[in-house]
Protein backbone atom coordinates (compact mmCIF):
# COMPACT_ATOMS: atom_id res chain seq x y z
CA UNK A 1 0.00 0.00 0.00
CA UNK A 2 2.53 2.80 0.76
CA UNK A 3 4.06 1.81 -2.60
CA UNK A 4 0.83 2.15 -4.33
CA UNK A 5 0.26 5.51 -2.07
CA UNK A 6 3.94 6.85 -2.91
CA UNK A 7 3.21 6.37 -7.15
CA UNK A 8 -0.15 8.14 -6.58
CA UNK A 9 1.44 10.97 -4.65
CA UNK A 10 4.21 11.36 -7.60
CA UNK A 11 1.16 10.93 -10.38
CA UNK A 12 -0.61 13.82 -8.87
CA UNK A 13 2.74 15.64 -8.69
CA UNK A 14 3.62 15.37 -12.40
CA UNK A 15 0.56 16.46 -13.23
CA UNK A 16 0.27 19.29 -11.32
CA UNK A 17 3.82 20.52 -12.46
CA UNK A 18 2.80 19.52 -16.28
CA UNK A 19 0.32 22.30 -15.80
CA UNK A 20 0.35 25.65 -13.94
CA UNK A 21 -1.08 26.29 -10.80
CA UNK A 22 -4.47 26.95 -10.33
CA UNK A 23 -6.07 29.96 -7.84
CA UNK A 24 -9.47 29.97 -7.23
CA UNK A 25 -9.09 33.68 -6.59
CA UNK A 26 -7.54 34.38 -10.26
CA UNK A 27 -9.23 38.12 -10.11
CA UNK A 28 -6.98 39.16 -7.75
CA UNK A 29 -3.59 37.26 -8.41
CA UNK A 30 -3.49 39.92 -11.66
CA UNK A 31 -0.18 39.12 -13.15
CA UNK A 32 -0.66 35.49 -12.72
CA UNK A 33 -3.84 36.04 -14.92
CA UNK A 34 -2.67 39.01 -17.75
CA UNK A 35 0.40 40.61 -18.13
CA UNK A 36 -2.10 43.26 -19.64
CA UNK A 37 -3.14 43.90 -16.01
CA UNK A 38 0.36 45.26 -15.02
CA UNK A 39 -0.61 48.76 -13.35
CA UNK A 40 -4.46 48.12 -13.73
CA UNK A 41 -6.32 48.80 -10.34
CA UNK A 42 -10.02 46.23 -11.08
CA UNK A 43 -11.36 46.73 -7.20
CA UNK A 44 -9.57 49.76 -5.96
CA UNK A 45 -8.15 52.99 -6.60
CA UNK A 46 -4.57 53.50 -8.44
CA UNK A 47 -1.34 53.67 -7.17
CA UNK A 48 1.31 50.59 -5.98
CA UNK A 49 -0.14 47.17 -5.64
CA UNK A 50 0.89 44.44 -3.82
CA UNK A 51 -0.78 41.38 -4.18
CA UNK A 52 -0.15 37.59 -2.08
CA UNK A 53 -2.20 34.30 -3.13
CA UNK A 54 -2.09 31.47 -0.61
CA UNK A 55 -3.21 28.30 -1.57
CA UNK A 56 -3.78 24.63 -0.13
CA UNK A 57 -4.96 22.01 -2.66
CA UNK A 58 -5.29 18.82 -0.83
CA UNK A 59 -6.80 15.00 -1.26
CA UNK A 60 -7.33 14.14 1.76
CA UNK A 61 -7.04 15.10 5.82
CA UNK A 62 -3.30 14.95 5.65
CA UNK A 63 -1.15 17.95 4.86
CA UNK A 64 1.97 15.74 3.19
CA UNK A 65 -0.75 14.71 0.86
CA UNK A 66 -1.72 18.53 -0.36
CA UNK A 67 -0.46 20.92 -3.12
CA UNK A 68 0.40 24.29 -2.15
CA UNK A 69 0.69 26.95 -4.61
CA UNK A 70 1.35 30.64 -3.26
CA UNK A 71 2.61 34.04 -5.18
CA UNK A 72 3.43 37.49 -4.50
CA UNK A 73 3.11 40.21 -6.81
CA UNK A 74 4.08 43.98 -6.62
CA UNK A 75 3.01 46.69 -9.98
CA UNK A 76 2.73 50.14 -10.01
CA UNK A 77 1.85 52.45 -13.17
CA UNK A 78 4.92 54.94 -14.02
CA UNK A 79 2.90 57.24 -15.75
CA UNK A 80 -1.05 57.05 -17.74
CA UNK A 81 0.48 54.49 -20.19
CA UNK A 82 3.63 52.83 -19.06
CA UNK A 83 3.23 50.19 -15.85
CA UNK A 84 5.75 47.85 -14.33
CA UNK A 85 5.84 45.07 -12.06
CA UNK A 86 7.43 42.09 -10.43
CA UNK A 87 5.84 38.72 -9.65
CA UNK A 88 7.17 35.45 -7.74
CA UNK A 89 5.34 32.17 -7.77
CA UNK A 90 5.65 28.54 -6.23
CA UNK A 91 4.07 25.34 -6.68
CA UNK A 92 4.88 22.57 -4.74
CA UNK A 93 3.26 18.99 -5.00
CA UNK A 94 1.87 16.47 -2.43
CA UNK A 95 4.57 15.48 -0.32
CA UNK A 96 7.04 18.38 -1.90
CA UNK A 97 8.45 15.44 -4.41
CA UNK A 98 7.91 18.11 -7.06
CA UNK A 99 8.18 22.24 -7.45
CA UNK A 100 7.94 24.79 -9.59
CA UNK A 101 9.49 28.08 -8.99
CA UNK A 102 8.30 31.27 -11.34
CA UNK A 103 10.15 34.95 -11.24
CA UNK A 104 9.08 37.59 -13.32
CA UNK A 105 9.53 41.57 -14.60
CA UNK A 106 6.23 43.05 -16.41
CA UNK A 107 5.42 45.47 -17.97
CA UNK A 108 2.46 46.74 -19.71
CA UNK A 109 1.61 49.68 -21.96
CA UNK A 110 -1.70 51.55 -22.55
CA UNK A 111 -2.71 51.83 -26.15
CA UNK A 112 -5.86 53.82 -25.43
CA UNK A 113 -4.80 55.86 -22.69
CA UNK A 114 -8.22 56.31 -20.05
CA UNK A 115 -6.65 59.48 -18.49
CA UNK A 116 -7.79 61.09 -22.11
CA UNK A 117 -11.55 59.93 -22.01
CA UNK A 118 -12.84 60.60 -18.16
CA UNK A 119 -11.70 56.77 -17.56
CA UNK A 120 -14.28 55.69 -19.58
CA UNK A 121 -12.15 53.12 -21.90
CA UNK A 122 -8.85 51.90 -21.70
CA UNK A 123 -6.71 49.15 -24.15
CA UNK A 124 -3.88 47.97 -22.81
CA UNK A 125 -1.18 45.12 -23.93
CA UNK A 126 1.51 43.59 -21.46
CA UNK A 127 4.37 41.22 -21.35
CA UNK A 128 6.52 39.23 -19.03
CA UNK A 129 9.95 37.64 -19.46
CA UNK A 130 11.49 35.71 -16.81
CA UNK A 131 13.38 32.17 -15.14
CA UNK A 132 10.93 29.43 -14.75
CA UNK A 133 12.84 26.37 -12.33
CA UNK A 134 11.18 23.06 -11.80
CA UNK A 135 12.94 20.76 -9.97
CA UNK A 136 12.22 17.05 -8.47
CA UNK A 137 13.36 15.79 -4.36
CA UNK A 138 13.46 11.55 -4.68
CA UNK A 139 14.56 11.73 -0.74
CA UNK A 140 11.06 10.77 0.53
CA UNK A 141 10.45 8.03 -2.28
CA UNK A 142 10.29 4.40 -1.72
CA UNK A 143 9.79 1.42 -3.89
CA UNK A 144 9.38 -2.51 -4.09
CA UNK A 145 12.63 -3.23 -3.51
CA UNK A 146 12.57 -1.74 -0.04
CA UNK A 147 9.80 -3.83 1.43
CA UNK A 148 10.37 -4.98 4.69
CA UNK A 149 7.53 -6.76 6.59
CA UNK A 150 9.55 -5.93 10.17
CA UNK A 151 8.96 -2.06 9.57
CA UNK A 152 6.53 -0.45 10.82
CA UNK A 153 5.69 0.88 7.54
CA UNK A 154 6.00 -2.00 5.96
CA UNK A 155 9.31 -0.39 4.05
CA UNK A 156 13.04 0.65 4.98
CA UNK A 157 14.50 3.76 3.17
CA UNK A 158 17.87 2.02 4.27
CA UNK A 159 17.68 -0.40 1.75
CA UNK A 160 19.29 0.01 -1.62
CA UNK A 161 16.56 0.79 -4.17
CA UNK A 162 17.86 -0.02 -7.23
CA UNK A 163 17.23 3.14 -8.59
CA UNK A 164 19.28 6.15 -9.70
CA UNK A 165 16.80 9.05 -9.59
CA UNK A 166 18.82 11.88 -8.04
CA UNK A 167 17.82 15.51 -6.64
CA UNK A 168 17.36 17.56 -10.32
CA UNK A 169 16.64 21.28 -11.21
CA UNK A 170 16.20 22.94 -14.56
CA UNK A 171 15.91 26.38 -15.50
CA UNK A 172 14.33 27.75 -18.68
CA UNK A 173 13.58 31.15 -20.02
CA UNK A 174 10.21 32.64 -19.38
CA UNK A 175 7.66 34.62 -21.64
CA UNK A 176 3.82 35.78 -21.49
CA UNK A 177 2.03 38.27 -23.51
CA UNK A 178 -1.48 39.69 -22.92
CA UNK A 179 -4.02 42.25 -24.37
CA UNK A 180 -6.85 43.86 -22.08
CA UNK A 181 -9.73 46.13 -22.44
CA UNK A 182 -12.29 47.62 -20.44
CA UNK A 183 -15.18 50.43 -20.82
CA UNK A 184 -17.68 52.00 -18.63
CA UNK A 185 -21.31 52.17 -20.32
CA UNK A 186 -24.74 53.13 -18.89
CA UNK A 187 -26.05 55.90 -16.40
CA UNK A 188 -25.03 53.56 -13.12
CA UNK A 189 -21.42 53.55 -14.66
CA UNK A 190 -20.99 49.88 -15.06
CA UNK A 191 -17.70 48.27 -15.77
CA UNK A 192 -17.02 45.51 -18.36
CA UNK A 193 -13.69 43.74 -18.70
CA UNK A 194 -12.45 41.49 -20.49
CA UNK A 195 -8.42 39.70 -21.65
CA UNK A 196 -6.85 37.11 -23.71
CA UNK A 197 -3.18 35.88 -22.46
CA UNK A 198 -0.56 33.44 -23.38
CA UNK A 199 1.42 32.02 -21.05
CA UNK A 200 5.09 30.28 -21.56
CA UNK A 201 5.11 31.94 -25.29
CA UNK A 202 7.31 30.28 -27.43
CA UNK A 203 8.71 27.74 -24.62
CA UNK A 204 9.94 24.57 -26.58
CA UNK A 205 8.50 21.43 -24.24
CA UNK A 206 11.48 20.18 -21.72
CA UNK A 207 10.90 16.73 -21.15
CA UNK A 208 13.81 14.94 -19.24
CA UNK A 209 13.23 12.38 -16.00
CA UNK A 210 11.12 15.08 -14.16
CA UNK A 211 8.72 14.63 -16.90
CA UNK A 212 7.64 18.26 -16.78
CA UNK A 213 6.45 20.20 -20.10
CA UNK A 214 5.87 24.03 -20.10
CA UNK A 215 3.24 23.78 -22.41
CA UNK A 216 1.32 26.77 -23.60
CA UNK A 217 -1.36 28.15 -21.26
CA UNK A 218 -4.28 30.15 -22.22
CA UNK A 219 -6.48 32.20 -20.42
CA UNK A 220 -9.28 34.14 -21.70
CA UNK A 221 -10.87 36.05 -18.54
CA UNK A 222 -14.07 38.72 -18.57
CA UNK A 223 -16.22 40.34 -15.71
CA UNK A 224 -18.61 42.98 -15.25
CA UNK A 225 -18.68 45.09 -12.01
CA UNK A 226 -22.75 46.45 -11.68
CA UNK A 227 -23.83 48.73 -9.28
CA UNK A 228 -27.34 47.61 -7.53
CA UNK A 229 -29.05 50.35 -5.87
CA UNK A 230 -27.23 52.47 -3.74
CA UNK A 231 -25.86 49.78 -1.69
CA UNK A 232 -24.70 46.62 -3.25
CA UNK A 233 -22.31 45.54 -6.62
CA UNK A 234 -22.44 42.91 -8.07
CA UNK A 235 -19.46 41.13 -9.88
CA UNK A 236 -19.97 38.11 -12.97
CA UNK A 237 -17.15 36.70 -14.02
CA UNK A 238 -16.12 33.96 -16.09
CA UNK A 239 -12.35 32.56 -16.74
CA UNK A 240 -11.79 29.50 -19.40
CA UNK A 241 -7.77 28.50 -19.46
CA UNK A 242 -6.76 25.74 -21.31
CA UNK A 243 -3.12 24.34 -21.23
CA UNK A 244 -1.87 20.95 -23.40
CA UNK A 245 -4.92 18.60 -22.73
CA UNK A 246 -6.53 20.08 -19.90
CA UNK A 247 -9.29 22.95 -20.17
CA UNK A 248 -10.94 24.73 -16.67
CA UNK A 249 -13.99 26.84 -17.05
CA UNK A 250 -14.47 28.98 -14.26
CA UNK A 251 -17.65 31.36 -13.56
CA UNK A 252 -19.44 32.80 -10.33
CA UNK A 253 -19.63 36.40 -8.92
CA UNK A 254 -19.07 38.55 -6.19
CA UNK A 255 -21.39 40.69 -4.02
CA UNK A 256 -20.22 44.05 -1.87
CA UNK A 257 -22.00 45.45 0.33
CA UNK A 258 -21.45 49.37 -0.16
CA UNK A 259 -23.70 50.91 2.63
CA UNK A 260 -21.01 50.67 5.57
CA UNK A 261 -18.75 53.76 5.55
CA UNK A 262 -14.71 52.64 4.64
CA UNK A 263 -16.18 49.18 5.43
CA UNK A 264 -17.47 46.57 2.05
CA UNK A 265 -18.15 42.92 3.57
CA UNK A 266 -17.76 40.70 -0.05
CA UNK A 267 -19.40 37.34 -0.80
CA UNK A 268 -19.34 35.13 -3.40
CA UNK A 269 -19.55 31.52 -5.76
CA UNK A 270 -17.50 29.98 -8.56
CA UNK A 271 -17.99 26.84 -9.83
CA UNK A 272 -15.62 25.30 -11.73
CA UNK A 273 -16.78 23.22 -14.10
CA UNK A 274 -17.32 19.40 -13.50
CA UNK A 275 -14.23 20.08 -10.81
CA UNK A 276 -15.08 22.20 -7.68
CA UNK A 277 -17.33 24.59 -5.71
CA UNK A 278 -15.90 27.38 -4.12
CA UNK A 279 -17.13 29.38 -1.52
CA UNK A 280 -15.66 33.18 -0.78
CA UNK A 281 -15.93 35.73 1.97
CA UNK A 282 -14.11 38.85 2.44
CA UNK A 283 -13.79 42.24 3.44
CA UNK A 284 -12.28 45.74 1.34
CA UNK A 285 -11.17 48.08 3.74
CA UNK A 286 -11.06 51.70 2.84
CA UNK A 287 -10.61 51.39 -0.41
CA UNK A 288 -6.97 50.24 -0.35
CA UNK A 289 -7.20 46.55 1.23
CA UNK A 290 -9.29 43.53 0.09
CA UNK A 291 -8.75 40.20 1.96
CA UNK A 292 -10.76 37.18 0.88
CA UNK A 293 -10.92 33.14 1.97
CA UNK A 294 -11.98 30.84 -0.26
CA UNK A 295 -12.90 27.09 0.50
CA UNK A 296 -13.06 24.92 -2.51
CA UNK A 297 -14.86 21.19 -2.48
CA UNK A 298 -14.44 18.58 -5.40
CA UNK A 299 -17.99 17.69 -7.56
CA UNK A 300 -18.31 15.80 -10.53
CA UNK A 301 -15.36 13.32 -11.33
CA UNK A 302 -13.32 14.21 -8.52
CA UNK A 303 -15.98 13.56 -5.18
CA UNK A 304 -14.44 10.33 -5.21
CA UNK A 305 -10.96 11.75 -4.49
CA UNK A 306 -12.48 14.10 -1.50
CA UNK A 307 -10.60 17.16 -2.94
CA UNK A 308 -10.86 20.48 -1.12
CA UNK A 309 -8.79 23.29 -0.69
CA UNK A 310 -8.56 27.32 1.09
CA UNK A 311 -7.26 29.78 -0.37
CA UNK A 312 -6.10 33.23 0.94
CA UNK A 313 -5.48 36.93 -0.68
CA UNK A 314 -4.83 39.88 0.24
CA UNK A 315 -4.50 43.11 -1.65
CA UNK A 316 -2.77 46.40 -0.73
CA UNK A 317 -2.79 49.65 -2.70
CA UNK A 318 -1.17 52.58 -1.84
CA UNK A 319 -2.26 55.82 -3.16
CA UNK A 320 1.70 57.09 -2.96
CA UNK A 321 1.65 60.26 -5.96
CA UNK A 322 3.78 59.27 -8.19
CA UNK A 323 6.32 61.58 -10.66
CA UNK A 324 5.64 60.63 -14.16
CA UNK A 325 8.09 59.63 -15.78
CA UNK A 326 6.91 61.58 -19.46
CA UNK A 327 6.25 65.16 -19.83
CA UNK A 328 3.48 67.10 -21.83
CA UNK A 329 4.97 70.11 -24.44
CA UNK A 330 2.09 72.17 -23.01
CA UNK A 331 2.48 74.81 -20.10
CA UNK A 332 0.28 76.22 -17.50
CA UNK A 333 1.00 79.54 -15.60
CA UNK A 334 -2.31 80.84 -14.42
CA UNK A 335 -4.02 82.42 -11.41
CA UNK A 336 -7.25 81.63 -10.48
CA UNK A 337 -9.65 84.46 -8.13
CA UNK A 338 -11.21 83.04 -4.95
CA UNK A 339 -13.10 85.30 -3.21
CA UNK A 340 -10.39 88.55 -2.80
CA UNK A 341 -7.06 85.62 -2.89
CA UNK A 342 -5.88 84.54 -5.04
CA UNK A 343 -4.49 81.06 -5.68
CA UNK A 344 -1.20 80.77 -7.62
CA UNK A 345 -0.81 77.92 -10.03
CA UNK A 346 2.66 76.43 -10.35
CA UNK A 347 4.31 75.88 -13.33
CA UNK A 348 3.75 72.14 -14.61
CA UNK A 349 4.48 70.06 -17.87
CA UNK A 350 3.26 67.18 -15.39
CA UNK A 351 0.34 66.08 -18.30
CA UNK A 352 -1.75 64.43 -14.91
CA UNK A 353 -1.74 67.74 -13.16
CA UNK A 354 -2.77 70.19 -16.22
CA UNK A 355 -5.98 67.14 -16.82
CA UNK A 356 -6.68 67.87 -12.82
CA UNK A 357 -6.70 71.32 -12.97
CA UNK A 358 -8.60 71.86 -16.42
CA UNK A 359 -11.02 69.45 -14.73
CA UNK A 360 -11.31 71.65 -11.66
CA UNK A 361 -11.43 74.45 -13.56
CA UNK A 362 -14.41 73.27 -14.95
CA UNK A 363 -16.49 72.07 -12.22
CA UNK A 364 -15.70 75.47 -10.36
CA UNK A 365 -17.59 77.41 -12.83
CA UNK A 366 -20.09 75.14 -13.20
CA UNK A 367 -20.86 75.06 -9.97
CA UNK A 368 -20.52 79.20 -9.83
CA UNK A 369 -23.00 79.65 -12.93
CA UNK A 370 -25.48 77.57 -11.31
CA UNK A 371 -24.94 79.40 -7.91
CA UNK A 372 -25.51 82.64 -9.60
CA UNK A 373 -28.73 81.45 -11.08
CA UNK A 374 -31.95 82.57 -9.78
CA UNK A 375 -34.70 80.79 -11.46
CA UNK A 376 -33.28 76.65 -11.24
CA UNK A 377 -35.19 73.38 -10.53
CA UNK A 378 -34.20 71.30 -7.88
CA UNK A 379 -33.96 68.61 -10.11
CA UNK A 380 -31.26 70.39 -12.07
CA UNK A 381 -29.10 71.26 -8.93
CA UNK A 382 -29.66 67.36 -7.52
CA UNK A 383 -28.63 66.25 -11.19
CA UNK A 384 -25.29 68.78 -11.34
CA UNK A 385 -24.11 67.97 -7.59
CA UNK A 386 -24.67 64.27 -8.32
CA UNK A 387 -22.35 65.00 -11.56
CA UNK A 388 -20.16 66.62 -10.23
CA UNK A 389 -19.75 63.96 -6.74
CA UNK A 390 -18.85 61.24 -9.96
CA UNK A 391 -15.86 63.68 -11.14
CA UNK A 392 -14.56 64.52 -7.72
CA UNK A 393 -14.67 60.54 -7.61
CA UNK A 394 -12.40 60.18 -10.83
CA UNK A 395 -10.03 63.19 -9.62
CA UNK A 396 -9.42 61.37 -6.23
CA UNK A 397 -7.14 58.80 -8.40
CA UNK A 398 -5.37 60.98 -10.69
CA UNK A 399 -2.19 60.99 -9.93
CA UNK A 400 -0.97 64.53 -9.37
CA UNK A 401 2.83 66.15 -8.06
CA UNK A 402 3.42 66.63 -4.57
CA UNK A 403 3.91 70.20 -5.36
CA UNK A 404 0.06 70.39 -6.50
CA UNK A 405 -1.16 69.70 -2.93
CA UNK A 406 -2.07 73.22 -1.67
CA UNK A 407 -3.28 74.07 -4.79
CA UNK A 408 -5.86 71.22 -5.09
CA UNK A 409 -6.73 72.47 -1.50
CA UNK A 410 -7.85 75.66 -2.44
CA UNK A 411 -9.51 74.29 -5.30
CA UNK A 412 -11.34 71.77 -3.01
CA UNK A 413 -12.27 74.91 -0.84
CA UNK A 414 -13.70 76.78 -3.21
CA UNK A 415 -15.98 74.20 -4.53
CA UNK A 416 -17.22 72.97 -0.84
CA UNK A 417 -18.64 77.25 -1.17
CA UNK A 418 -20.20 76.49 -4.14
CA UNK A 419 -21.90 73.48 -3.03
CA UNK A 420 -22.74 75.05 0.16
CA UNK A 421 -24.80 77.87 -2.04
CA UNK A 422 -26.40 74.94 -3.73
CA UNK A 423 -27.63 72.89 -0.38
CA UNK A 424 -29.07 76.61 0.54
CA UNK A 425 -30.76 76.46 -2.48
CA UNK A 426 -32.67 73.21 -2.11
CA UNK A 427 -33.21 73.56 1.07
CA UNK A 428 -35.37 76.85 0.22
CA UNK A 429 -37.10 75.32 -2.40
Amino acid sequence: MKLISSLLVSLVGIISLAQDARYYQYDLNTLYLNPALTGERIYASKGVQLNTNNGYHSTNASRESGNVVSSVGVDMPLTNRFAIGQFLGNNRSASGAFNTFNFLISGAYKIINPATNDDKSSLAIGMQLGVLNTSMNTQNFTYASQYNPNSATGFDNSFASGENFTRQSIYALDNNLGIYYRTKFGAKKTLLATGLSFYHVGSTNQKNSIDHTTDLRTNFHIHLIYPIGNTLTLTPKFLYMNQSNAKEYNTGFLINYTGIKHVEPIVGINWIYQKALVAQIGLKLNENNIFRVSYATSIGNFVAAGSRGMEFSYVHISNRKLQPIQKSSSNIDTKEEKNNETIPTPKTNDPEDIYYLLKMKNIITRLTILANTENISPKDIQKELDKVQEELKELANVQTSPEMTPIIDAYIKQIEDKLKILQQKLQKK
